[in-house]
């Protein structure tokens, strides 16, 4: 299962990279990507604050049936389950990348952990997350695109300092 993201129909965004000379275009648009796949601090890697919710209040209801209960409990005897506390090993988080596209004019952000497909996916996220407060994709670019923004432009001033003519 994998979770992808192109970002689209933004017209903020579109708006900006139309205004920008296409020979900046690249740096700009990989400072974004960076920018939205961020680190423990903001962005996709970075985890919303840990709270519990129960998997009643979640989904209505505890086990599927007699057989799961027994399983749970037994995990939870032999403190394999830690019911109530953070047991996030951050595989997910960590695992968001960029990938290149159109020679560098696009780019997808992407995770193949399962684990960010029920937790940030706009269309699998599980109950569960959502009830927790985990934001989804198209959530985290919003909250994070005055910053991809700034780094972008960032990125285009250095590129235009870099590739100033020498004289």
């Amino acid at each position: 299962m994998q979770t992808k993201f192109t970002v689209r129909n933004q017209e903020q965004v579109q708006a900006f990279l139309r205004a920008l000379p296409k020979g900046v275009l690249h740096p700009a648009l990989k400072a974004m990507s960076n920018y939205f796949i961020g680190d423990d601090r903001h962005g996709l890697r970075h985890n919303d604050p840990y709270k519990y919710v129960t998997r009643k209040a979640a989904y209505g209801f505890t086990f599927h049936s007699e057989k799961q209960r027994k399983y749970v409990m037994a995990m939870i005897r032999s403190g394999e389950i830690k019911p109530g506390t953070p047991n996030r090993t951050g595989t997910s988080a960590a695992a968001w990348t960029a990938r290149e596209t159109n020679g560098g004019f696009g780019y997808t952000l992407e995770n193949p952990t399962r684990g960010a497909y029920f937790t940030r996916s706009d269309r699998g996220q599980a109950a569960q997350p959502a009830k927790v407060g985990w934001r989804k994709v198209s959530k985290v670019i919003a909250d994070n695109l005055k910053g991809a923004m700034q780094a972008a432009r960032a990125a285009i001033k250095k590129w235009i300092d870099e590739n100033k003519p020498k004289g």
